[in-house]
């Protein structure tokens, strides 16, 4: 018996969890376990297919979500034309819930496995295995006599029974983002979600939590991503595996977490005041602050206090907060978006998320679409369309917004012009709406921009901006290029120093022992020559570190690099010539 897991992950850099569980929590049990094939959803269909064909499973079973439904659909039909007799199957979210339905409506498969699918799949294996019939086990949904049964569901899974889930040494997922989970359910009851249909909550116990944390601060895996859904909401549970990580920190991996930030008490909060920077990532989901709209989606924010803790937690310098915002939730229109999201953004987090509603079969909102009169696309990604407060025009608004959100505030390349700018303007909203405007205005949408391109839209666009000091912009936004890359083929509003006199400088600083082991200690024996080609030094008319109106010689350390790609950056002196 040859059974293969298919994965078609959005991006290259995403690994998926569930097949490499199904993979795992078989394998003992059978004499063949099941293969793994990981792709993504870029790779021709051609592509794809010529994979699975050379693999020549007898069971192939799809790992599906809503990023990959359609592709899935596509292969699964001309894998049938191929190999008639392999038995199909799919699972994940974006089937469980309306399995019959995904069954009549596409014949090539033969099977739906609902739910979570560790104990699912490995007895369907072991007894295709044994040669007996699997039609009758529950958590399928099964063709049979030309019409479809769902069987009785799967009984809740022990966690503790879970494997760890990646090959002891990564190769399976050398240069991937690797996910872990160390619950599943969630208590609250967000109608916009698929977590809210599961009732309870369970837990991994911590000694086994422990140890595969430990796996993965051995290899010094660069992230690490929590699945769980509300990783706080046993607050005790919480701050025993964060102080774990914090004892047993190996000063280059990062967790990030989803957590509900108005469940964390001051115990927890001074705890994570100790936490090294860049050791933990937050994401908050926030998704309104409209409170009719909240009321609807049965999301419990208080908002007072979240934003205490938001802001509490930027003051401690040393975690990353993500915030979500979701458009196209009901009762939500323009005018109440626009204050959410201002809202939201002066709580200032590293990134805002600003996604659109999608309706996900089996959520609340997928039964109350006609109750809210939500239009949603009919395809996936389901997203909302238009609402009776938001009609599509104001949609395709919001569409500029997110896309102007996403390049210029969570890219994390103009982070100290925005900041400088920002400041001076009462309307974030409306910065981001005009910029978007004027995006579109100018057809940029219509074709790829350059890295180049984009600083310099910024820059006219901001520059065109009243009362803004154009000479001020220029060094703030200098600053930004030069966090990310040395500039090399400087734009036109980026002026350059002499070159020559200011190479002859930075040669002679370098040269200086002093200076070398002060300010790049890690480089003290290195050729001032070769170590000229690896930092970039950048003559600056104020100090856009401190805001003092002095000019500044500013030294960018390129292999020292955040979370968000920013070169280390240091004032220095240079000597005069």
């Amino acid at each position: 018996m040859n059974a293969l897991l298919l994965a078609l992950n959005a991006k290259y850099t995403h690994s998926n969890i569930a097949v490499r569980y199904l993979q795992k929590y078989a394998a003992p049990y059978l004499s063949q376990p099941p293969q793994i094939l990981e792709l993504t959803i870029n790779n021709r269909l051609d592509f794809v297919l010529a994979e699975i064909f050379r693999r020549s499973p007898d069971l192939l079973f799809f790992s599906t979500y809503i990023w990959n439904v359609s592709m899935v659909r596509s292969l699964a039909v001309e894998y049938r034309k191929l190999c008639p007799h392999t038995i199909i199957g799919a699972g994940g979210p974006e089937v469980t819930y309306e399995s019959e339905s995904f069954l009549r409506q596409n014949p090539a498969f033969d099977l739906v496995i609902r739910g979570e699918g560790e104990e699912t799949v490995r007895q369907l294996l072991a007894a295709e295995e044994a040669g007996v019939s699997w039609r009758t086990l529950p958590g399928l949904t099964v063709r049979e006599n030309g019409g479809v049964r769902s069987n009785p569901p799967q009984k809740p899974l022990d966690l503790g029974t879970l494997p760890f889930p990646y090959a002891a040494d990564f190769s399976d997922a050398p240069d991937k983002i690797k996910y872990y989970e160390s619950s599943r359910g969630c208590p609250f009851q967000c109608q916009y979600c698929l977590s809210s249909v599961e009732k309870g909550v369970r837990t991994a116990p911590l000694d086994k939590v422990f140890a595969d944390l430990k796996l993965f601060l051995k290899a010094k895996v660069r992230q690490v991503k929590f699945v769980d859904r509300t990783f706080n909401c046993d607050s005790s549970r919480a701050l025993a595996i964060w102080r774990f990580l914090r004892d047993h920190d190996n000063g280059v991996t990062n967790f990030h977490f989803e957590i509900t930030a108005e469940l964390l008490d001051r115990q927890t909060l001074d705890f994570l005041r100790t936490i090294r920077p860049e050791q933990f990532q937050f994401e908050i989901g926030v998704q309104s602050t409209n409170p009719k709209t909240l009321a609807a989606i049965r999301r419990q924010n208080d908002w007072d206090r979240l934003s205490a803790i938001v802001k509490e937690i930027h003051s401690f310098s040393n975690i990353h907060q993500h915030l979500d915002l979701i458009a196209g939730l009901p009762y939500e229109d323009y005018h109440s978006f626009h204050q959410s999201f201002n809202d939201v953004y002066a709580l200032a987090p590293q990134q805002l998320q600003l996604g659109f509603l999608k309706i996900l079969k089996g959520a609340g909102l997928f039964y109350d679409q006609q109750k809210y009169g939500l239009i949603s696309r009919s395809d996936p990604p389901f997203e909302v369309l238009s609402t009776p407060d938001l009609p599509y025009k104001d949609t395709l608004r919001l569409k500029a917004v997110e896309e102007m959100v996403e390049l210029y505030y969570n890219s994390g390349r103009f982070f100290h012009t925005l900041r400088w700018l920002l400041s001076r303007m009462d309307d974030p909203f409306s910065f981001y709406q005009a910029l978007g405007d004027r995006w579109q205005t100018e057809s940029r949408q219509y074709a790829s921009q350059s890295l180049e391109q984009s600083y310099t839209f910024f820059y006219r666009f901001c520059a065109d901006l009243p009362a803004v000091d154009e000479k001020k912009l220029v060094q703030f936004l200098k600053l930004d290029y030069c966090l990310h890359q040395r500039p090399k083929r400087r734009p036109d509003w980026f002026p350059g120093p002499d070159a020559a006199s200011l190479r002859r400088r930075c040669l002679l600083f370098l040269q200086q022992e002093s200076s070398r082991t002060a300010i790049l200690p890690s480089y003290s024996e290195t050729d001032p020559q070769y170590l000229y080609k690896l930092v970039h030094f950048e003559p600056f008319s104020l100090d856009v570190l401190t805001g003092q109106d002095r000019p500044v010689v500013l030294l960018f350390d390129y292999r020292r690099r955040d979370l968000l790609g920013n070169a280390r950056v240091l004032p220095v002196s240079l000597p005069e010539i």
